[in-house]
């Protein structure tokens, strides 16, 4: 398939003269494991591996490495279906999360997205909290966030369901959809330009592969049952994969994510929640937390109900999270560079 189908554009174009001069040829990666790759080109899908440079750098930070909707330089191997990668362009968007566990990295889960599709299901595992969450990364990516409010069938009362998702979405848009049925998914699907790169995330069991499969026209990702008695499913993805739909798009699938660890979040969870950051201006100091402040805009439309609690509560916890986040960062940061100073010392001693 032609690169522009997978999204390749002029601006690519010039980012990639300089590899061009090398004898580079351009790449997209479609799946990743570990550091093996498979890429997709202009006239073939390759097996591809990372240069030692890359794997040397790694060490400090992962996300050097190339992820699912990279655009990759690489060199073939003669003779072989394989490739090397050597160099990656700058991504346009990512999406990113904290590694789980005590770890502080920074985890990407797909780059290059226009829009990433937060997927919910509206039965009893919706969950307003954890969807202002998933606004929050969306938002951050850089890409157009649009809420994806699916398995309408098994929802008693849709408007009040709707009703929720769109108080908790802010500007971004909320779309219902029903895979099973197929219900609203042309409007999902008129969402996806040609070109255009889109990616779903969300928890295991909401139905993101059924969504896939309804776009591709047939079942293209494996998908199971959720258990009948807490709606839970498990997870049918275990690696980012991107696929082209016969219609044009193409689509990164993820895997279930049992929890939302944000990342850099602070522009994102702005934009979340546009109300408390229109009425922010007015609030006596500029940098107001609208905790505890005197003079807060925030606070006073809290006191005079025209600012629901429950979005103040989530605002509040949030950037919390994010203050946290923050400080873990820089104390990693540190760590990391009190560990080389006593490499390089050990060295030098050496050495000497």
């Amino acid at each position: 398939m032609g690169l522009t189908k997978l999204g390749w554009n002029a601006e690519r174009d010039e980012q990639f003269a300089p590899f061009l001069a090398k004898g580079f040829i351009p790449a997209r990666v479609a799946v990743e494991d570990k550091h093996f790759y498979r890429v997709w080109t202009a006239e073939a899908e390759l097996t591809a591996q990372v240069t030692g440079k890359f794997i040397h750098e790694s060490r400090r930070d992962h996300s050097v490495l190339p992820k699912v909707g990279d655009w990759v330089a690489i060199k073939l191997i003669p003779n072989e279906e394989k490739a090397t990668i050597h160099a990656i362009l700058p991504r346009r968007t990512q999406i990113t999360r904290k590694t789980s566990g005590r770890n502080t990295a920074a985890q990407i889960l797909a780059a290059n997205i226009e829009t990433v599709f937060l997927v919910t299901a509206a039965d009893p595992t919706f969950n307003a909290a954890r969807l202002e969450r998933m606004l929050v990364m969306g938002h951050e990516s850089g890409a157009r966030p649009v809420i994806i409010l699916n398995k309408i069938d098994l929802c008693d009362d849709l408007d009040a369901k709707l009703a929720e998702a769109t108080n908790a979405a802010g500007d971004a848009l909320v779309l219902a959809v029903c895979a099973l049925t197929g219900r609203g998914m042309k409007k999902l699907a008129a969402l996806i330009k040609p070109g255009d790169t889109v990616a779903f995330i969300g928890t295991s069991g909401v139905g993101k592969s059924s969504l896939i499969n309804q776009l591709y026209g047939e079942d293209l990702m494996p998908t199971i049952e959720v258990r009948e008695q807490d709606s839970k499913g498990r997870h049918t993805t275990s690696w980012r994969e991107m696929i082209f739909l016969p219609k044009g798009g193409v689509v990164i699938d993820t895997p279930g994510m049992r929890e939302f660890h944000l990342w850099g979040a602070s522009e994102g969870a702005k934009e979340t929640f546009p109300e408390i950051e229109a009425l922010a201006p007015g609030c006596h100091f500029r940098d107001c937390t609208h905790t505890k402040e005197k003079n807060c805009a925030v606070l006073t439309a809290l006191a005079a109900g025209s600012l629901p609690r429950e979005r103040y509560d989530s605002f509040v916890k949030l950037q919390r999270e994010i203050s946290y986040l923050r400080d873990a960062e820089k104390r990693a940061g540190w760590e990391t560079r009190r560990k080389s100073d006593r490499v390089a010392h050990r060295v030098f001693n050496k050495r000497g």
